[in-house]
């Protein structure tokens, strides 16, 4: 036996499928333009993904949503103003019905918002399929939020329709809408891009949006169509829905700049969003991400020889852990006498682990070493480590604009000591690079 279709109960009393309901919606003639945007920008270039990422499902997702945003909120608080506008002309809220108003305008609004989802979610869906890479919840909860602020503009054009004729609302609606949404990451003060419901960032390997740089979007929007709704309500004191109204809309946005003004240009990032892939070397946990952790046994024989040449020199060095800088993305982190932070994956490339992990055994983490102590300590550890190559190398690019002073004169005198003066000038010297 055939199930019946799937069907709402209009406010007539009549049951209307689904199907019609898109079948007669505005949304359903505009659907081949609004989506033809997203999917243009995205295989046009500047929404389309890194072509050397490596597979980081929320990187991967940001570029394509990042031009999407705009053009999905556009058509959203235009088609709303449409449908409601059609709604008034035809004298619907001047009838008596079975159903609340809110109700109407949720049936009339459904396909308006599924063409807006869908307008979000095509281009994403596309580059994770093209790259081969699943979804997870920080790849996808910038897309929720999207979603939640589709609905949010479709209730303030709605509401923008019920008073002002369609043909100005729409089109007024769409350009005001998508220059106020892409334009606001360009904009000063750096605020605006928190809060304008589009997530700023293009994400970097590593990176994922914090809930505090989700929120804002889904509050500042909301507030305001809170409010209208509020305003809408049946009362008989017009006058008081509309108090209420205003006070929602200022205790929302106000809150929500409170919470936001301080975030600067970039919204908070977590770092480290991936699996990593972790391996010893005696007592020193070595990690990467997985993406590139086929190297993990490279970087293990490397730290191993490095150690043990810094501890027969009488300088030993027992980190905790080793990990790879690769996922931190942006916002770089300080290594610690536990913690090293060393760029494993590119020196991995570069032929020289032994030289990177060397570098970080310094401890000369302070941002502004002294120049010439910063030189003559790592030829020193260079030398005993057995990378002076990857040394000169570096030492080449760093005194392109000229030599701080006479390092290999330095470099001679302590070598001519003892080993065990050696390994006290190399303790001491590490230290006072950094207190000068």
């Amino acid at each position: 036996m055939r199930r019946p279709p799937v069907s709402y109960t209009a406010p007539t009393g009549k049951t209307v499928k689904l199907t019609t309901l898109f079948r007669t919606s505005a949304a359903l003639w505009a659907a081949p333009f609004a989506l033809a945007l997203p999917l243009l920008y995205y295989l046009g270039g500047p929404g389309h993904p890194p072509a050397d990422g490596l597979g980081h499902a929320p990187e991967i997702a940001s570029y394509p949503l990042r031009f999407a945003y705009p053009f999905a909120y556009a058509v959203t608080s235009a088609l709303a103003a449409w449908v409601s506008g059609t709604l008034r002309e035809a004298g619907v809220w001047d009838m008596n019905h079975a159903r609340s108003r809110y109700r109407i305008a949720a049936q009339a609004l459904i396909p308006v918002v599924v063409l807006a989802w869908t307008m979000l979610v095509l281009p994403p869906v596309i580059a994770l399929a093209g790259e081969g890479v699943w979804p997870t919840w920080d790849s996808v909860s910038p897309l929720v939020v999207g979603m939640i602020v589709c609905v949010e503009h479709a209730v303030i054009g709605f509401t923008v329709g019920r008073r002002v004729p369609k043909v100005i609302a729409a089109p007024v609606l769409a350009v005001v809408t998508w220059v106020a949404v892409a334009f606001t990451v360009a904009m000063d003060p750096p605020w605006v891009r928190h809060v304008s419901g589009a997530f700023p960032e293009q994400l970097m390997f590593g990176e994922a949006p914090a809930w505090g740089a989700l929120w804002p979007h889904t509050a500042f929007t909301g507030s305001i169509a809170v409010a209208l709704i509020v305003g809408w309500s049946p009362v008989k004191h017009r006058a008081v829905a509309w108090a209420a109204a205003l006070a929602v809309a200022v205790a929302g946005i106000t809150s929500t700049y409170e919470a936001v003004k301080d975030y600067g240009y970039n919204p908070p990032l977590k770092t480290y969003a991936l699996t990593m892939k972790c391996a010893h070397a005696g007592r020193t946990d070595i990690c990467m991400p997985k993406q590139t952790a086929g190297a993990l046994p490279h970087a293990v024989d490397a730290t191993r020889k490095v150690l043990a040449d810094l501890e027969q020199a009488g300088v030993p060095r027992h980190p905790k852990t080793i990990i790879d800088t690769l996922p931190e993305g942006r916002f770089h982190t300080p290594s610690t006498a536990s913690t090293w932070r060393i760029p494993l994956t590119a020196a991995t490339d570069r032929h020289d682990t032994a030289f990177a992990v060397t570098l970080a055994a310094t401890g000369m983490n302070c941002p502004r070493p002294d120049p010439l102590l910063r030189r003559v300590v790592i030829a020193w550890a260079a030398n005993v480590t057995g990378t002076t190559q990857s040394w000169e190398r570096l030492r080449r690019t760093i005194d392109g604009q000229g030599s701080p002073g006479d390092v290999d004169g330095m470099l001679r005198t302590v070598l001519n000591r003892p080993a065990k003066e050696q390994a006290a000038w190399f303790t001491n010297a590490s230290r006072k690079a950094c207190e000068v």
